[in-house]
């Protein structure tokens, strides 16, 4: 972690010589032993934040702030979130996660938030002055690969609550919004039931499958390979033929199929399985926004209020994650209504559809959308309203 080659000499000028250019935020126990260092101390006058581990940092103490160390606790979701909003609202900033037990997933997910180095807890001065050095050195430089594009991950209350017949809708209708030249692609990581390529009609000869065991050989050829075009004009990478066991794939595996994706394309979906992995909970702690299909009955407001506290306790703030309220009855005195739906998860519900269990069966039975059979009926329209909005930002 770091460059442990580095070679570090206290008496070497100082590369942050101007006060609160160098700013460490920890607990006072962590920062203590950084106060009395001489191989600290050499770097320049530091500003030292004693803050718990979920409390934000000054921001008169950020203002002139060159490089950051921060403490991040795996164990505490503050932690992560304040690394991600520091790095929102000062984009040139260099910051360096201190962290006692680093997983390689956590690692790869602060990276992807923009950190440019990880330190080990409890500090050790002679370690992170040339790490520190290293950092306030080099450029910030992101643009050595192409932008990722947005991602967003669909995720259902519980099983049969509708969530791939509305992903392959909505990823029909942004496709009509955007604008000329971008392109949708949906990924269906649902590796044991997922069903997108053929609720549009469609077989695919490539999976999902293929390019999880490419590991290294993964290349744009053979994402290519596994792409299918869809009648809709979105793109589809199908989940494999056979059901594939959950715990084979990798944190690594998922995230280079999806980050190739997301450089191809000018918007990812995917389509989560039911069951919770570390790459799942990883791909929705990356994610722009995830949507929540939900029901009204008890039982889905129930286990969705248990998923969306999952997702918390690793990092994902509630208010990126967005429902759709699918099969609601449009009688005048339904017993649960969206704005009930909305209280008891404590999230926004964006969309509300209604009951149309039998016209979405007979399109699903025939590979085709519902628009196909009925028109633009109320559930289409709902959904090409969800995907104007999404494209304009305003979700």
């Amino acid at each position: 972690m770091g460059n442990m080659d580095t070679y570090f000499n206290p008496g070497t000028k100082a590369t942050l010589s101007r006060p609160g250019e160098l700013c460490l935020a920890a607990r006072a126990d962590l920062l203590a032993p950084l106060r009395l260092s001489t191989a600290i101390g050499s770097l320049g006058p530091a500003a030292y934040a004693e803050v718990e581990a979920g409390q934000d940092v000054p921001e008169a103490m950020l203002a002139d702030a060159r490089v950051l160390v921060i403490e991040v606790d795996p164990e505490q979701p503050d932690t992560l979130r304040r690394v991600r909003n520091i790095r929102a609202d000062h984009p040139d900033l260099k910051i360096i996660a201190a962290i006692a037990r680093a997983s390689v997933s956590l690692v790869q997910t602060l990276i992807r938030q923009g950190i440019c180095d990880v330190a080990e807890l409890p500090f050790q001065p002679e370690e992170l002055a040339p790490q520190i050095l290293e950092a306030a050195s080099e450029p910030l430089d992101l643009t050595d690969e192409a932008p990722l594009a947005p991602l967003y991950t669909v995720v259902r209350s519980v099983g049969g609550s509708g969530s791939t017949s509305v992903l392959t809708h909505l990823a029909a209708a942004l496709a009509q919004h955007l604008p000329s030249g971008q392109k949708v692609c949906l990924a269906d990581l649902d590796l044991q039931g997922g069903d997108v390529a053929a609720f549009v009609g469609t077989a695919a000869p490539v999976t999902l499958g293929a390019l999880f065991e490419a590991g290294d050989r993964l290349d744009d050829s053979l994402v290519s390979s596994a792409l299918l075009e869809s009648r809709y004009g979105f793109s589809i990478v199908a989940a494999p033929e056979t059901i594939m066991p959950l715990d084979l794939v990798s944190v690594d595996q998922v995230n280079g199929v999806i980050g190739a994706l997301r450089r191809k394309f000018a918007m990812v979906l995917v389509d989560l399985p039911a069951d919770w992995t570390n790459w799942s909970l990883s791909l929705a702690l990356n994610a722009t926004r995830t949507f929540m299909v939900t029901d009204s009955s008890i039982g889905g407001l129930r286990q969705g209020r248990r998923r969306i506290d999952l997702l918390e306790s690793v990092g994902v703030e509630r208010s990126s994650i967005k429902l759709i309220a699918n099969r609601i009855e449009r009688r005048l005195f339904r017993t649960v209504g969206t704005d009930d739906i909305g209280d008891a998860l404590r999230a926004d519900v964006v969309a509300s559809l209604g009951d149309e269990d039998g016209g979405l069966r007979a399109a699903q039975d025939q590979g085709v959308l519902l628009g196909d059979m009925s028109g633009k009926g109320t559930y289409v329209r709902t959904i090409d309203d969800l995907a104007r909005r999404i494209v304009a930002g305003e979700i």
